[in-house]
């Protein structure tokens, strides 16, 4: 099951696990400390199809007026996926994800699996094993996000259907509704993101500004060809809708608490997914505080630095996964820390 590593390690990264919070909420004022205007702080879901609707935002109470009194967007990069690599980090990062340049995948894998793996390649990225250079464990990493997307999507749709197979609704009400509903979404963050740079707003990725990369999603203890291997398996779907089911079984809750916008549950329903994937795979115990600390904790107070200055000088709505607002190292209260009134909208 270490294997599976990365793909447990997505589901911590990538949801919102909350801590501990005051009162239910997701999006936040910061007023106060001699600011002339407001700033928002608004929990974002980082994770699949089901939440990427645009319906969602108009259920956040206050979203559309905080979004449009602002001037300045900070979210956590500014890229689809990671902050673009700085001339400090690059190498590092290079070497967590590249091949070693002496390696291709043909010195990995024999030829029945080279072809199970073109297939695929060509298929999702058009381009085969002998042009790639991402390291296994990284295309594993990309694929389940793609394979795990691609089945959320066609249960919705497949959901959908039947909803709309039982009522007699308008042709035009239904086409609208597939077209919201089927539709390929950005996630949450980059609509956010657009939806910012549309408005002409001056935008800052906080990831960018500390430097951070989250290279621990791809460090592994597998070797190349253990890797390798895995990936072929994986691609081979081996026992991988019990995987995504699992997943979508232990994520659920969190997914149903963070539609319900409710921080009152959160800490029990974390616990719970947390204690679900040690559960799933022993090895990741020894890892999750480490998780925490990197991508949560440490992280909060690298950004703090910078978000103190950027709402001094001018209105700002901060966006950044939900899981790091709430707690005592969460950005809400870190803000109230230094002297600023928090409070739900």
């Amino acid at each position: 099951m270490k294997n599976y590593f990365p793909f447990l390690l997505l589901i911590f990264f990538t949801l919102c696990a909350f801590g501990k919070a005051p009162k239910e909420g997701l999006l936040w004022k910061i007023s106060g400390n001699g600011l002339t205007q407001p700033s928002y702080l608004f929990g974002t879901w980082h994770g699949d199809t089901e939440l990427r609707n645009q319906s969602f935002l108009d259920s956040v109470p206050g979203f559309h007026a905080s979004f449009r009194s602002v001037k300045q967007f900070m979210c956590e990069n500014r890229f689809a996926v990671l902050p673009k690599a700085t001339n400090s980090s690059q190498d590092k990062l290079r070497a967590l994800i590249l091949l070693p340049t002496d390696t291709t995948y043909s010195d990995l894998l024999d030829k029945s699996q080279i072809n199970v793996l073109d297939t695929f390649l060509t298929k999702k990225l058009k381009v085969t094993s002998d042009k790639m250079n991402l390291r296994p464990n990284v295309l594993s990493f990309m694929f389940y996000e793609m394979i795990s997307e691609d089945t959320v999507r066609s249960r919705i749709r497949q959901k959908v259907m039947i909803l709309e197979s039982s009522t007699r609704l308008p042709d035009s009400v239904v086409i609208a509704r597939r077209k919201q509903l089927y539709s390929e979404q950005d996630i949450m963050d980059y609509a956010l993101l657009k939806k910012a740079e549309a408005k002409g707003m001056e935008v800052v990725g906080l990831d960018e500004l500390i430097e951070y990369q989250p290279i621990m999603l791809f460090t592994t203890d597998a070797t190349l060809k253990q890797q390798a291997d895995s990936l072929v398996r994986f691609i081979n779907r081996s026992g991988f809708d019990h995987l995504v089911d699992s997943m979508n079984l232990l994520t659920s809750a969190l997914r149903d608490v963070y539609r319900e916008q409710n921080i009152h549950k959160l800490k029990d329903e974390k616990q719970k997914l947390m204690d679900g994937i040690v559960k799933m795979d022993t090895w990741t115990k020894n890892k999750m505080d480490e998780m925490t600390q990197s991508l949560v904790s440490d992280r909060n107070r690298d950004w703090m630095k910078h978000i103190l200055t950027y709402i001094k000088n001018k209105s700002t709505f901060i966006a950044v996964g939900a899981l790091h607002l709430p707690g005592e190292d969460g950005l809400i209260q870190l803000l109230r820390d230094a002297g600023y009134t928090v409070e739900p909208m």
